[in-house]
């Protein structure tokens, strides 16, 4: 079987971490036949003065999720067979240690149904209570290279979908401001097989679905017998 591979990292941006001397593991995820997870790697940046949580209890809520969100990529599979990516969640942590909000700062999956599923699965998450009296703001992010295993997609570089992006304009417009990067998968023949987005700041989340739903309705050039996938900007 193809070997899935998952990278995961943090980033606590405007929440510090907490110094925490008690080593602590995080739990394993639980095993499927076929497939395994290499270990993660993890960075840290802190900046700011919000309410804290330990970097090991933020890994130790996220990663025992991993097997769930590789869930969502094998659902959006079905759609787009070369379906693989990265995306970077940015994290809003009530002082109850509930998710406020989550949204998609990076992503390159190229299917929104999958991020919107990894969405819904990240805003389950239950971390511990914030120390230091406000919530927490974090980031956290994974890569799955490849769920089929077999041939990627085509890289197209942004410039093939210019004179769509310019005559598409207008429409991308009409679904409200803000700075989005979408990743789209183009099927021979030129239509779009599918397509995500991420953003700079929870404001533009809501408008996702819109942009998508543009960007979907093009008609690009032929990428020849196999699907390509590109990214570029919308602002």
């Amino acid at each position: 079987m193809a070997r899935i591979a998952l990278v995961a990292a943090l980033c606590v941006l405007v929440a510090g971490c907490g110094d925490d001397p008690e080593p602590e593991q995080a739990p394993e995820p639980e095993q499927t036949t076929g497939y395994e997870l290499p270990p993660t790697r993890n960075s840290v940046e802190v900046e700011g003065l919000m309410g804290t949580i330990p970097e090991r209890k933020i890994l130790a809520t996220l990663e025992p999720k991993l097997r769930k969100f590789q869930r969502c990529f094998f659902n959006g599979a079905v759609e787009v067979e070369q379906i693989g990516g990265h995306i970077d969640f940015y994290f809003r942590v009530g002082l109850d240690g509930r998710v406020e909000w989550v949204y998609p700062r990076g992503s390159s999956i190229g299917h929104r149904g999958t991020e919107r599923c990894l969405l819904d699965e990240a805003k389950k998450a239950r971390f511990p209570e914030p120390r230091g009296g406000g919530a927490a703001e974090l980031g956290w992010g994974f890569e799955i290279e490849s769920v089929g295993g077999g041939r990627p997609p085509v890289s197209w570089d942004a410039s093939r979908v210019g004179p769509a992006l310019e005559q598409g304009g207008a429409a991308l417009a009409e679904c409200g401001s803000g700075s989005f990067e979408v990743t789209a998968y183009v099927a021979p023949g030129g239509t779009v097989l599918g397509a995500g987005a991420s953003v700079d700041g929870i404001e533009s989340a809501e408008h996702i679905d819109c942009i998508v739903d543009v960007v979907k309705t093009w008609q690009l050039p032929d990428p020849g017998s196999y699907p390509a996938k590109v990214t570029f900007q919308v602002q």
